[in-house]
């Protein structure tokens, strides 16, 4: 509950006191996902966002610890904030946001493995591997100069609004960005270097 990180139980969505915890759950994970679509694409779009966005960027090659790899910013911006205001006017307890959050992040370190799953017809809901190395190429499409890809958990939202690329498996691609090789390979100076002056 709430109550126990010192705020009132109760929620702003009345309409919804007759729902069931689990579709209560639901629709928390839509519009959080969603939520989480569009601030991933604002992070490539916004020049002041995507300097905390590119530590994600510099791996050069998948695995399971790409998804660890992220600017400390990131969880300021659109996580743990998030999954508190939400759980709170959506009135769903906290432990079953926490069973929500393990789900999705286990899907975020698949969607970084190095693997060759092929998802089939569930590719349209689901995020996976194949798809999201596309949105770490190196070299972007001249259909989408800004990126492509943005799901974090459903890739829906990519086929919805047309930011969706998968031309072939993508395992022969190059994943980085411009200068990616002159960008700092330790934590403390990859977390730094965001805050860095630009000339």
């Amino acid at each position: 509950a709430m109550s126990s990180i010192g705020l009132p139980n109760g929620h702003v969505f009345y309409f919804l006191e007759g729902w069931t915890e689990w579709s209560r759950i639901l629709g928390f994970f839509l519009i959080y996902d969603f939520v989480q679509w569009s601030v991933h694409n604002s992070l490539h779009r916004v020049p002041f966002l995507w300097r905390f966005h590119r530590v994600h960027h510099s791996v050069q090659e998948m695995g399971f610890a790409a998804h660890l790899r992220y600017h400390f910013m990131e969880n300021i911006v659109y996580r743990l904030a998030l999954y508190i205001s939400l759980s709170y006017l959506l009135k769903i307890d906290l432990p079953n946001i926490a069973w929500l959050y393990a789900a999705t992040t286990l899907i975020g370190h698949l969607n970084h493995a190095n693997f060759k799953w092929n998802y089939g017809p569930i590719k349209y809901i689901l995020n996976s591997q194949r798809f999201h190395i596309w949105h770490h190429a190196k070299d972007l499409p001249e259909s989408h100069p800004k990126g492509m890809n943005f799901a974090i958990t459903l890739s829906i939202w990519d086929y919805l609004f047309g930011t969706n690329y998968e031309p072939y498996d993508g395992r022969d691609i190059e994943l980085g960005f411009e200068d990616v090789e002159n960008f700092p390979s330790d934590f403390v100076n990859q977390q730094l270097e965001a805050f860095q002056k630009r000339h």
